[in-house]
């Protein structure tokens, strides 16, 4: 999966429709920091993440108020996953959440004085606990959170969720 603000923001839009424009000039990125909380080192489901040419499909998503997209990954052999077994408290993985100038998005986003933005191999990061084969029985349940930050040159914003698992 790739996270949304949605559940977090409800109603409130993430960003101001006035400075919309002059955001889109620039350069901006949500990334989100994930760690274990628990004392113990993550044994069930740990994270995984998608190497970023991993073959994507996308899909609409109709809100009330506005259509958005999300990505699934599709099967490939010639995906690249990567995980971080046992994991302790004192380790984080940062994520790359989301980057206007990835090469899935930058064809969109406005020329600036003509010129066209620079692209980046990745938009963002796949990411999801899995049920590793190599788990032992009774093994404790994953217990982790993500933290989020926005960045722009004009707007930095701050959201977090917790996800237990």
């Amino acid at each position: 999966h790739n996270d949304t603000l949605r559940p977090r923001l409800g109603s409130k839009p993430a960003l101001d429709p006035e400075q919309l424009d002059s955001l889109l000039e620039g350069r901006w990125i949500f990334t989100n920091v994930w760690r274990n909380i628990a004392d113990t080192p993550v044994q069930r489901f740990p994270l995984g993440l998608a190497d970023a040419r991993s073959s994507l499909a996308n899909f609409e998503i109709r809100y009330s108020d506005r259509v958005g997209e999300n990505y699934f990954a599709r099967h490939s052999s010639a995906h690249r996953w990567f995980y971080f077994p046992e994991l302790t408290k004192d380790e984080v993985v940062l994520l790359k959440v989301w980057d206007s100038r990835g090469r899935d998005f930058v064809e969109s986003m406005p020329c600036v004085d003509g010129a066209k933005a620079e692209t980046v191999p990745a938009t963002f990061t796949l990411h999801s606990g899995f049920d590793d084969l190599a788990t032992k029985p009774g093994a404790p349940d994953r217990e982790s959170i993500e933290a989020g930050r926005s960045h722009s040159s004009d707007v930095t914003s701050v959201f977090s969720f917790l996800v237990l698992g």
